[in-house]
């Protein structure tokens, strides 16, 4: 059965309330209590409605940081997202310059100058800035009819068209040398 937190501290010489809400406050008297109280770990744990699993993670915090080990953190990536000014102008200027560049050639460039980027965040830069290029679609050419031969060279043409016609099985449409095989 869980339990509400407590939120006080409580000693031989009197009792020290806590902030409602203050989570960092209340993990901290948990550790001391789990740590200095001689009670079981479980009971401790029963007390402030922890896991034991959230226990060690908080001590292995407050040994590593101090009480700010024990501050939420909001979520989210823990360093600046924004690009530094000197990267922005160097990818923009580049494709100013040099318009058939591509994004992974630009990031290759910026890491070799100390700046490593993702080819990804070169693409974001350029999209913010409007340089995409626009994608190229393939080049279709007109399909050959099915019953035409493919084109070959003059000195190997009659070799070409007789594989052709012996692949050229109304029962095999594809020309699968194996259903031959198997059909022998």
């Amino acid at each position: 059965m869980k339990r509400a937190p407590r939120h006080e501290i409580t000693g031989p010489g009197g009792t020290l309330p806590l902030r409602p809400g203050d989570e960092a406050a209340a993990d901290l008297v948990m550790l001391i209590e789990g740590e200095t109280s001689g009670r079981a770990l479980d009971e401790v744990l029963a007390d402030f409605g922890r896991s034991r699993s959230t226990y060690y993670e908080k001590l292995r915090r407050f040994r590593d940081q101090g009480l700010e080990g024990l501050l939420a953190r909001p979520p989210g990536p823990r360093t600046s997202w924004r690009r530094p000014l000197e990267v922005v102008r160097y990818v923009v200027t580049t494709r100013l310059r040099h318009p058939d560049r591509s994004p992974a050639a630009i990031a290759a460039e910026l890491a070799s100058l100390g700046h490593p980027v993702s080819v990804r965040s070169v693409e974001r830069t350029l999209t913010q800035f409007g340089l995409t290029r626009p994608r190229q679609a393939p080049v279709l050419t007109p399909a050959q009819p099915p019953d035409a031969a493919p084109a070959a060279p003059a000195d190997t043409a009659p070799a070409v068209a007789v594989a052709v016609a012996a692949a050229a099985d109304p029962a095999d449409p594809h020309g699968s040398p194996h259903r031959k095989e198997a059909a022998k």
